[in-house]
């Protein structure tokens, strides 16, 4: 096997007591290109506090290959890590026959192009200029044994300057759909990574590659095909999110799909292959207008349904969550209008979980006597403000969502103290007291309570002096 770039850059860290060290070997031979990449480096912990004290060293090292086959142009792909401990043990993370090798894994090929190989496994520029330059010396040894195989002529002289991912990664795909003649589109650097047609469909629509994939899914149309083919804006499109979509409204999907602006929320795939289906006309006319009205009062950086607040992994969280308790035997429909519902339905359908799965639910129990007196209608002028105790597990979650703040989280600190919801029509303020004093009170999002609650709070508050030595308890009820 001809070697045919070889190349190491170490430095030390520490003040000279660890190291980094990267090295990348590539070979040519035959009809294969091959690559070894290995980063290593090693760490310090003080054995103690004070810096006299033996100091333990840990040794990690991060092992990428890669294997293209010139011929058909398929690659194989593969990852590992290995750590050596602070007093020698080693810790592996891939099994005893070594890392696995994945073929075509365009999902992960970023990971060897751009961190490992244009990166060296660090940030960017972390290695220099030297660094770079050897790595692009390194790229235009592969181009110049790729690109002359390439058939298609606009390939064949591209200069890659301008790319998506990076040249390696583009030049990867474009040599890959070139030997498998398949018709790519401007974004096929993107789609490849989620999705690749198989050989039957392939056949099927002139080995096409978006005709293909949405073969595959049973939504080709002509509607889907120009909209991903034209997508001058440049925003992904994932077609397995634009799939959930048209599934989750059944058989007359595209009359729904029609109604929404779908391009905006495919940017992120859902978590897997699955699909729900709404179950009649009703709720896919309000999920309609949920998908309208999302993000109507501010970004959704994440939530309770999803770490990242996208549209896709908030309706498959909620949908799957349903599907779940159903099978149970219980019947719940989705009726929520916007993202603030979708909230309070999830944190609904979580406690049912919670309570099916435990055989019960949670309240706080205070004396009758207590809950009629503290929650009669406060009335100054014309102005009616209505005090609800919080009491059940269930009641913290939706009024933590509608309120925007912690209160979801609170339901155990009620032991210790009273939480009570001041409204008036649409708006209220959430106020906590213990021993009947006001520790906190807080407007929506934790801010300032308006100044036309202050006068209202004042009267709840000389309410809850009178019972500040009153007792409750946390009861099961609703027992299965």
């Amino acid at each position: 096997m001809d070697l045919i770039f070889d190349y190491t850059q170490k430095k030390l860290t520490d003040k000279g007591k660890c190291y980094e060290n990267y090295d990348i070997k590539i070979y040519h031979v035959g009809d294969t290109i091959s690559m070894d990449i290995l980063y290593e480096y090693t760490y310090r912990r003080p054995k103690e506090e004070s810096e006299d004290e033996f100091t333990l060293t840990r040794e990690v090292e991060y092992g990428h290959t890669f294997s293209f086959d010139l011929n058909k142009g398929d690659f194989w792909i593969s990852q590992n890590s290995t750590t050596k401990g602070w007093f020698g043990e080693r810790d592996s993370s891939t099994s005893k026959g070594g890392p696995r090798r994945f073929k075509n894994d365009f999902k992960n090929l970023p990971s060897l192009t751009t961190d490992a190989f244009f990166k060296g496994c660090k940030s960017e520029g972390a290695w220099g200029v030297r660094f770079k330059n050897k790595m692009d010396l390194a790229y235009d040894l592969i181009k110049t044994i790729l690109q002359p195989r390439i058939e298609n002529d606009y390939l064949k002289t591209k200069s890659y300057h301008r790319v998506q991912i990076d040249p390696l990664f583009d030049l990867i795909v474009d040599y890959h759909l070139d030997k498998k003649n398949i018709k790519g589109h401007d974004l096929i650097y993107l789609d490849i990574q989620e999705d690749y047609p198989k050989e039957k469909y392939l056949k099927l629509n002139d080995r096409k590659f978006i005709p293909s994939v949405l073969d595959s899914y049973g939504i080709k149309n002509k509607q889907f095909i120009s909209s991903l083919n034209n997508n001058s804006e440049g925003m992904p499109i994932i077609i397995k999110t634009l799939n959930y979509f048209c599934k989750m409204f059944g058989e007359n999907y595209i009359d729904y799909m029609n109604k929404i602006d779908w391009h905006l929320h495919c940017y992120k795939s859902p978590p897997n292959n699955k699909v729900h289906v709404l179950k009649n006309e009703t709720e896919k006319r309000n999920m309609v207008k949920v998908i309208n009205r999302w993000e109507d009062e501010g970004l959704r950086v994440r939530s309770s349904l999803s770490n990242d607040g996208t549209l896709i992994r908030s309706l498959y969280t909620l949908l799957d969550l349903r599907e779940r308790i159903e099978k149970k035997g219980i019947e719940l429909k989705f009726t929520s209008t916007n993202d603030n519902e979708i909230d309070e339905i999830y944190e609904e359908w979580s406690g049912l979980k919670r309570y099916l799965s435990r055989g019960y639910k949670l309240k706080f129990q205070f004396p009758t006597e207590f809950v009629d007196f503290i929650e009669r209608d406060i009335v100054i002028g014309d102005v009616v403000y209505k005090p609800l105790i919080l009491k059940r597990e269930e009641e913290f979650k939706i009024e933590g969502h509608i309120m925007k703040n912690c209160m979801a989280n609170q339901f155990n600190h009620g032991s210790i103290s009273i939480f009570i919801s001041l409204r008036k029509g649409k708006r209220w303020v959430d106020v906590q007291y213990s021993s009947g004093v006001n520790k906190m009170c807080y407007g929506k999002a934790n801010s300032p309570i308006p100044q036309d609650f202050v006068s209202a709070v004042d009267v709840l508050s000389k309410r809850m002096r009178k019972f500040k030595d009153v007792k409750w308890t946390k009861e099961k009820y609703d027992l299965i």
